[in-house]
């Protein structure tokens, strides 16, 4: 998903992957998009360095706290320590404004804790950044068990949702999973066509297509940035396609989680539930 765009911008990649590692009881699609985002992440904060810019995976078991150990480091500028508290707070964020909604690493946070593990950041001014995440090995003897994400986060309640997509069978297929847990949802078949639905009235939650006719993903997003910019924070995009190095950009600079199709329907609650979480928590604050 990322090879290209890293080699394009010539960021080296090296791997230093621990042998013999144990199976883990874990979401393979979950710890799949925290290792998109830390990787994409380290990508933009080293794109205004001079090169040789440099991105390392490292993967060890701690034997005696039955942990393994997962290091993603890069050859950024680094995060100052007034910062680094604050790194995994929701719509905390170094980028500059409209580059991102601050919720990728409340999210990764999130995904890493509720498989009873931890992430952290180690990092100096000038001399990079490493993320260390921990995840716990399960017991041969029995059977792991991992807190479901929804029941770990904040009780959410009915909500007002908005699907953007042009596929009739998606759209039915996200309505019938939103409604399942509840929530109330409308549907737009294109980014024009939501805005309007939008100066009508008030919604919680956006899921959108990136790719549509009359006003695509992209459009439909920096309008939303002009008209509703509230909702920039509550979005989440859809796609089938992250090759395309245009889109890829795109979604990264606006920082907004993202569904990849086809869907694993559990990932669609927990991702909902989880954005509809941390933007109450957000908006608390």
């Amino acid at each position: 998903m990322l090879a290209y765009e890293l080699r394009t911008d010539s960021v080296e990649v090296t791997s230093d992957l621990g042998d013999q590692l144990p199976a883990l009881w874990a979401d393979s699609h979950q710890l799949h998009q925290v290792l998109v985002n830390l990787i994409a992440n380290a990508h933009h904060a080293m794109r205004k360095r001079a090169a040789p810019r440099g991105i390392s995976l490292v993967t060890r078991l701690d034997t005696e706290r039955r942990r393994v150990r997962v290091l993603v480091s890069d050859t950024g500028p680094g995060i100052p320590p007034e910062l680094r508290a604050k790194i995994f707070e929701p719509f905390f964020t170094t980028k500059p404004a409209g580059e991102g909604t601050g919720l990728g690493l409340s999210l990764c946070r999130g995904i890493i804790e509720d498989h009873g593990g931890t992430i952290d950041i180690q990092s100096e001014p000038g001399r990079g950044a490493t993320f260390v995440i921990e995840l716990p090995v399960p017991e041969r003897t029995t059977a792991p068990t991992i807190a479901q994400p929804a029941e770990s986060l904040t009780p959410v309640g009915a909500r007002h949702i908005l699907v953007v997509d042009d596929e009739p069978e998606i759209v039915q297929m996200l309505t019938e999973i939103l409604a399942q847990s509840g929530h109330q949802v409308d549907m737009a078949s294109n980014g024009a066509e939501a805005l309007e639905m939008l100066a009508r009235g008030g919604y919680d939650l956006i899921l959108s297509d990136t790719k549509m006719p009359v006003l695509d993903g992209a459009g439909f997003y920096r309008e939303l940035k002009n008209q509703f910019s509230e909702l920039c924070r509550r979005i989440i995009f859809l796609t089938g396609d992250v090759l395309d190095r245009a889109k890829r950009e795109f979604l990264e600079s606006t920082g907004a989680p993202i569904l990849m199709k086809p869907f694993d329907v559990p990932e669609v609650r927990r991702l909902v539930h989880r954005v509809i979480a941390l933007t109450e928590q957000g908006t608390a604050k």
